[in-house]
């Protein structure tokens, strides 16, 4: 497993002092639409915290480099998406990534670039012959599919924002675009001409679904102590008690856990059906590709049988490292061996999921694999 990764310098990445001075004066006027109402909350409570308290239990955690001592899943968990899903900013795949922003042609157009100065990484943007800067604390996404930034910085209540940046790189161009959600022409202002501004609570949510611990002070995130990436205790729970016994202590959660609570788990960053508006849930909707557990709960695979997220994925290994087009998982049932169960009328025999399970491509440059699993019209979008 990979050594904690080096954070940053500073807990909180402060805009310049010219357009941090600016960001108060919004503040102030309400300008962005923040009000004290937006601001009173409690940190969110995640359905997982029976297994891993996200927020407070610091001396029941592990050296996660222990868990490769003995568990051979362990080994090539580091190179998983889920590991990676969250870095600092100068994490070295970061900072090369970055430093193409300029000479893409999104970073032309909004003259867009990255500095890097004494450790501070700055996002710069001129518009209208005003540069506003920004800097830039961590990368979500594991590269998989994309990678953004964000700056983080504290708010008039003490809580954490984020500045998340409008430009993404995404893998499937090797370059940067708009993030997803942001305009598609860029604002003007400290704020708009940079990104946009996600409050405390939005902050939360997303540091929740790339962290494995995500300590807090008085509702504000402690970033210099997070535990950045899904790794073994995200899922696992706290594990020191586990190590220091050498295995003799067991927590049997997986073991009695049905399979719904195993999707959920899952669901709980990849999205539950009941989180999705009921009217979005159709085969026409491209966006539902995004939210695997969405999909698959609509599928009759799914709905008759016992399968579940791991019936093909082995969260262990990157999935470099595994089968998952869809011939090997699909034949346990889909088997003439099976009476019970349709054979492919097409008669093929393998890639099973480039017609069932075919990837969608979304408004930005990238595409997710639809977990909706079925026969499909020849209208229906192909790869």
């Amino acid at each position: 497993m990979k050594e904690q990764r080096e954070k940053g310098k500073r807990e909180f990445g402060p805009l310049h002092r010219a357009t941090f001075f600016l960001i108060a004066v919004l503040f102030a006027g309400s300008l962005l639409g923040l009000t004290i109402g937006v601001r009173q909350f409690a940190p969110p409570i995640f359905s997982v915290a029976e297994a891993v308290d996200v927020a407070n239990s610091p001396d029941g955690w592990a050296d996660e480099n222990a868990c490769v001592n003995c568990h051979e899943q362990a080994e090539q968990f580091d190179q998983t998406g889920h590991a990676n899903t969250l870095v600092p900013a100068s994490d070295a795949d970061s900072l090369k990534l970055l430093a193409a922003l300029a000479a893409s042609e999104v970073g032309q157009n909004e003259q867009a670039s990255v500095e890097v100065t004494d450790g501070n990484i700055m996002a710069v943007c001129e518009t209208g012959g005003v540069v506003q800067r920004a800097e830039i604390d961590w990368c979500f996404g594991s590269g998989k599919h994309a990678r953004t930034w964000v700056g983080t910085l504290p708010d008039s209540f003490g809580a954490l924002d984020l500045l998340e940046m409008r430009w993404t790189w995404y893998r499937s161009t090797d370059s940067f675009d708009v993030t997803p959600g942001q305009p598609k022409t860029k604002g003007h202002g400290a704020v708009a001409t940079l990104g946009t501004q996600f409050d405390a609570p939005r902050a939360w949510r997303c540091f929740s679904c790339h962290a494995t611990r995500l300590p807090a002070e008085n509702g504000r995130i402690e970033t210099a102590h997070i535990a950045p990436g899904v790794t073994c205790q995200r899922c696992h729970g706290p594990r020191k008690r586990h190590v220091e016994a050498e295995g003799a202590f067991h927590d049997p959660h997986w073991q009695t856990s049905d399979r719904m609570d195993a999707v959920n788990l899952c669901a709980e960053c990849h999205r539950r059906p009941e989180e999705q508006k009921p009217g979005d849930i159709h085969p026409d909707n491209p966006e539902i590709a995004r939210f695997q557990p969405v999909g698959l709960s609509q599928s009759a695979c799914f709905i008759n049988s016992e399968m579940t997220c791991t019936t093909c994925h082995d969260p262990h290994k990157p999935m470099s490292a595994q089968d998952s087009l869809g011939k090997w998982q699909c034949v346990q049932c889909h088997d003439p061996e099976h009476a019970s169960h349709t054979l492919c009328a097409a008669g093929r025999t393998d890639d099973c999921v480039s017609c069932h399970m075919p990837a969608i491509k979304q408004e930005s440059p990238v595409s997710f694999t639809d977990h909706w699993i079925r026969v499909r019209d020849f209208s229906e979008q192909r790869p």
